[in-house]
C-alpha cells in the first residue's frame, strides 16, 4: 500500500457552494466565462429600445425597460440608439469586454439565474446542522400502544388487528386558481438550466477541473431531486473522495487529469473518457483487419502498441500532406436563427408577466427546478452512504 493512501483521513466536510451564483458581482468576469475571441464587427448585439409607456409603479417601469433593452432585438445589424454607451466604440478591447460582461450579467441575473440552487445549498447545510429524529407512527386505535417505524406497517396493523379504516394524515390537494405566470417561469427555468449545461461544457473545453467539480455538486442536487440514484451515488462518491479520503496528490490528479487536448490551443479540450472511446474505435479498425488471424494474443499485442501506431500514422499523414476532416462541425452565422427566435419571443411575450397562463403540457410549472428536493432526506441519505463507505476502501 502506498504511503499516500496511509495518510490520516480528514474529517468529512462537504459544503454545497456553487460557482454558478456565489458572491458574484457584475464586474466579475471569471464566473461568466464569456469568450470574446471575435472582433467587434462579429459581435452583433442589436437592441431596439422602445419608449416605455406611463406606468403606475416604478418597479414595473424598470422591469419593462430592462426587458425591452435586452430582449427586444429586431435586427442584428442595426446600430442601437441608447443601450450601448456613445464612446464605447473608441475604447480598448478590455474596456469593451468589461462593459459587455456587466450588461450580460444584468440580463442573466434577472431572467436566467437559477435562484433555487443557492437556496438548495443553504437548505442542505441547514439540514446537516439539524439532528435527525427517527419518525414514529403510533397506532390510532384507542388503548393500543403499538408504535411503528413505517406508515404502511401501522396501516396494515390497524386493518388486521382493529378492522380500522382511517383517512390519510395528509389533506387532499385542492385545485386553486393560480396567480403566477407559469409560461414565463418555464422560459426562465429553461434558460437557467441551459446556461448550467453550457457552463459544464465550457469547463470541459477550458480544462477547468475545479469548476467542473463544483458543478458536479449542483448536478448531485438535480440527480436526487429527480430520482437518478445511480448518478447521485457516483457523484457523491467522487465528491467525498476528492474532499476527504484521497491524498492531496491523488485528489489533485482526479480533479484536473480529466481532459485531453490533441491539437493544442485554448478551449480545445475534450473529456478523457471520450478520448478513450476514440482509441477504442481506432483499435477496432485494426482488429477487423486481422480477419481469421484474430486471437487473444494478437489483440493484446495491437492494444499495447495502439498509441505508437496512431502517432506513426499521424506523422506519416503530415509528411505526405494528407488532410483529414476536422472533428468539429462547421459553425454557421446564427443571425437568422437569432432573429427568428426573438420574433417568437416577442410574439408570445414570454418575458412579460401575465398571471394565470400556463402550457397545457406543463401545467403549474415553476422555475424552481429543485422544488422536489427534500433536504432532510438528502442529508439522511448522505449520512447513510458515508457510514456504509467507512468499511470499504474508497
Amino acid at each position: 500500500m502506498h504511503s499516500d493512501q496511509q495518510e490520516e483521513q480528514k474529517p468529512v466536510k462537504i459544503e454545497f457552494i456553487e460557482d454558478y451564483s456565489e458572491n458574484r458581482s457584475h464586474t466579475d468576469q471569471e464566473p461568466l466565462r464569456v469568450k470574446l475571441e471575435e472582433t467587434e464587427e462579429q459581435i452583433d448585439l442589436t437592441v431596439d429600445i422602445k419608449e416605455s409607456e406611463e406606468l403606475d409603479e416604478a418597479e414595473e417601469e424598470h422591469r419593462v425597460k430592462t426587458e425591452e433593452t435586452s430582449l427586444s432585438c429586431s435586427q442584428t445589424r442595426k446600430l442601437p440608439e441608447s443601450f450601448i454607451p456613445e464612446n464605447i466604440g473608441d475604447e480598448s478591447p478590455d474596456v469593451k469586454r468589461t462593459w459587455l460582461h456587466q450588461a450580460t450579467a444584468k440580463v442573466i441575473d434577472q431572467f436566467v439565474m437559477l435562484s433555487d440552487i443557492p437556496e438548495a445549498a443553504s437548505g442542505v447545510n441547514k439540514a446537516s446542522a439539524t439532528p435527525i429524529l427517527k419518525q414514529q407512527f403510533p397506532c390510532r386505535m384507542e388503548g393500543c400502544r403499538q408504535v411503528y417505524t413505517y406508515f404502511k406497517a401501522r396501516k396494515t396493523h390497524e386493518n388486521k388487528k382493529h378492522n380500522l379504516e382511517l383517512p390519510s394524515d395528509s389533506m387532499p390537494k385542492t385545485n386553486t386558481p393560480t396567480h403566477r405566470d407559469h409560461i414565463k417561469e418555464h422560459t426562465m427555468a429553461r434558460l437557467g438550466f441551459g446556461f448550467l449545461l453550457l457552463n459544464v461544457l465550457d469547463a470541459i473545453k477550458e480544462g477547468d477541473g475545479g469548476r467542473l467539480m463544483r458543478l458536479y455538486k449542483v448536478a448531485l442536487l438535480f440527480y436526487k431531486a429527480y430520482g437518478h440514484t445511480h448518478y447521485a451515488y457516483s457523484t457523491f462518491l467522487l465528491t467525498l473522495q476528492v474532499n476527504a479520503t484521497l491524498s492531496p496528490r491523488m485528489a489533485h490528479s482526479v480533479t484536473w487529469n480529466r481532459f485531453w487536448n490533441g491539437r493544442g490551443g485554448k478551449g480545445r479540450n475534450i473529456p478523457l473518457d471520450l478520448h478513450l472511446e476514440h482509441l477504442n474505435n481506432f483499435l477496432k479498425s485494426f482488429l477487423k483487419g486481422l480477419g481469421p488471424n484474430l486471437n487473444e494474443q494478437s489483440a493484446a499485442r495491437i492494444s499495447q502498441s495502439i498509441g505508437v501506431m496512431r502517432e506513426l500514422m499521424e506523422n506519416t499523414d503530415v509528411e505526405l500532406k494528407v488532410t483529414k476532416r476536422k472533428g468539429t462541425h462547421q459553425e454557421h452565422e446564427p443571425s437568422v436563427d437569432v432573429v427568428a427566435l426573438v420574433a417568437i419571443f416577442r410574439q408570445a411575450e414570454l418575458f412579460k408577466e401575465q398571471t394565470g397562463r400556463e402550457f397545457s403540457a406543463f401545467p403549474g410549472f415553476t422555475k424552481n427546478l429543485l422544488e422536489k428536493l427534500d433536504y432532510s432526506e438528502l442529508w439522511r441519505w448522505m449520512r447513510e452512504k458515508i457510514k456504509d463507505w467507512r468499511t470499504v476502501p474508497i
